[in-house]
């Protein structure tokens, strides 16, 4: 019988927080989506690959051919990829709300190991922005290798894609507001036990102090 009552009094506590407990559950879920979608929001890299075309004139014969680009000639690329001029040209044709500086931060240029190829590797945290300003420094490589360095030796091998891809958070919001939710029900429930017990305390504290201010009283009659 203790029991039940004691199962009774525990559902009834429960019934009396449910807006508390629904409220933790909705705040949970709001802060599990905010730090996915904000704070732990993946950066996504995008590579594109420039090829330097070797002068003809004057190679060794086939099979001595040099197989790894020039240091100094991958540096000047290097420089010029991240010049301000190819910058603001990519951000202009891509849209982009990014300062040169900003976008210098974000881009890589590397040589492909033992090859004449150069990677144009872009991080942002959307996917296919990164695509565009990886293609983009590409293109504006070629155009103004030509223009500045007066060479036409750089051929565009590989882009990089810019296909939209659903988002972890995109693909499984259901499961993850899910987990927020039954968390924040766990955390509401423990908090309205916890609420209880001092309601609970509280009440016997004034309960016991009354007892004993009667029982003074009734010593002293």
């Amino acid at each position: 019988m203790a029991e039940k009552v004691m199962v009774f009094n525990i559902l009834k506590s429960l019934k009396n927080h449910v807006k508390l407990i629904a409220g933790i559950s909705i705040l949970s879920m709001g802060a599990i989506w905010a730090l996915l979608a904000f704070i732990l929001a993946p950066n996504y890299q995008a590579t594109s690959q420039l090829y330097i075309v070797q002068p003809t004139a004057g190679l060794p014969e086939a099979g001595q051919v040099e197989k790894s680009a020039d240091p100094q000639v991958v540096e000047a690329y290097s420089v010029l990829i991240k010049s301000r001029e190819v910058l603001s040209s990519a951000i202009t044709e891509t849209g982009v709300s990014l300062t040169p500086s900003q976008l210098f931060e974000k881009v890589t240029v590397s040589n492909v190991p033992a090859s004449q190829v150069l990677n144009i590797t872009v991080e942002d945290k959307d996917r296919k922005t990164a695509g565009e300003l990886a293609n983009s420094l590409a293109d504006f490589a070629v155009e103004e290798g030509w223009k500045l360095m007066k060479v036409d030796n750089l051929q565009i091998i590989s882009m990089a894609s810019v296909e939209e891809v659903p988002s972890v958070l995109a693909e499984n919001s259901i499961y993850v507001l899910a987990i927020g939710g039954i968390f924040g029900a766990i955390v509401g429930i423990l908090v309205a036990f916890i609420a209880e017990l001092i309601n609970m305390m509280f009440r016997t504290g004034i309960l016991e102090r009354k007892r004993k201010q009667s029982n003074f009283q009734t010593v002293f009659k």
